[in-house]
This record gives C-alpha cells, sequence and structure tokens, in this order.
C-alpha cells in the first residue's frame, strides 16, 4: 500500500523534452534552470536528468527536467524515458522545416503513455533566427491548437518566451490540469 506520507512537499512532475537532433532540448533546459547559454553544441547521449523547485500557489512542486537526445540511434529509448512522464515538450527548430514536420513521428512514438494525462506543449526554437525562417508562426500555432498543446516560440539563444512558456503557460496547465485534480507522478500506480 501507498504510505500516507507523502505531504504537499512531495509532489513532482516529470517533464520530458523530445525533438530531432540539434533542435535545441538541452539549450531550453539549460536557459530556464541556469539561465545561462552555451554555444557550444555537445549532443545529449542517451538521457540527461536535473531537477528544479517551483512554487505553485505556494505549493512545492518539483520539475524533474529529462533531457533526451534526438538522435536517430537513440529513438527506440524515448519508451523508457517517457514512461511517467506528466509534461512533454515537442521541440522544433523555426529555421528547419524537418524537425517541424517529425513532430507527429516524436509524438507517434509515444505509445506507451495515457496522452489523455500529459500536459504536451509544442515549442518552435531559435526564434532568434526569425530572418532564417522556416516554419510559419500562424501554421505552428495551429498545429498546436488543432493537438490541444500549449504553443511557444522561444530563443535559448536569447531566454525570449522561456519564461513565459515555464513560468506561465507551463505553472497554469499543471494547475488546472493537476493540482485542482491531485494528479502527480507519485499517484500513478498500475
Amino acid at each position: 500500500s501507498k504510505e500516507e506520507n507523502n505531504d504537499l512537499e512531495e509532489i513532482k512532475y516529470k517533464l520530458i523534452v523530445i525533438g530531432d537532433e540539434n533542435v535545441g532540448k538541452t539549450a531550453i533546459l539549460n536557459r530556464f534552470k541556469n539561465n545561462q547559454f552555451s554555444a557550444i553544441y555537445e549532443p545529449t547521449v542517451g538521457l540527461d536528468f536535473q531537477s528544479i523547485p517551483i512554487v505553485i500557489d505556494e505549493q512545492s512542486v518539483t520539475l524533474l527536467l529529462y533531457d533526451t537526445a534526438g538522435q536517430e540511434k537513440f529513438k527506440s529509448l524515448i519508451p523508457l524515458y517517457t514512461n511517467e512522464a506528466n509534461i512533454i515538450l515537442l521541440i522544433y527548430d523555426i529555421s528547419n522545416i524537418d524537425s517541424f514536420n517529425n513532430i507527429g513521428k516524436w509524438y507517434d512514438s509515444l505509445n506507451n503513455i495515457n496522452k489523455e494525462e500529459v500536459i504536451f506543449a509544442l515549442v518552435g526554437n531559435k526564434s532568434d533566427l526569425d530572418y532564417n525562417r522556416k516554419v510559419k508562426k500562424e501554421e505552428a500555432e495551429k498545429y498546436a491548437n488543432d493537438h490541444h498543446y500549449i504553443f511557444q516560440e522561444v530563443s535559448a539563444l536569447t531566454g525570449e518566451g522561456i519564461q513565459e512558456l515555464f513560468l506561465n503557460k507551463l505553472i497554469d496547465q499543471i494547475r488546472t490540469q493537476f493540482i485542482q485534480r491531485g494528479n502527480n507522478m507519485t499517484d500513478q500506480e498500475e
């Protein structure tokens, strides 16, 4: 039986970023967590993990941030990482149309989770490359609306949109979808 001692301070939400290689998954998490950007690109191998405490309505919440590899050879591992995910960020690069067109494939690879229970966000990174834009914002926004995803364009380079995504849109959705209903990772027992 589940211990009854996971009081308010025990709430954890597992957030996972997925998307093609080099769309900036790691950079987005680093910008959010450390407010830093590294111009040196190092592919994530397998999985990387960090946690960040936030407060929602005076309630302590820990976001467990899981960074996945975008390289094709790691794609088969995605179901292992996304197990029990609460929030999934589908990341594409606004200057790379293929990365946007592949979002559907990434979503389809998530066949081990109850998608109804998960918050999805479609995130267009590299908004600082607007002059080289290949994905129209309106098109991406429509795609997100059609699929009931949160939508945000961000720049991990400049930080634009990062706070809006994590601290406004995601927190609002966590509040309405999870906290008011009392869902969190510790409740997902099979």
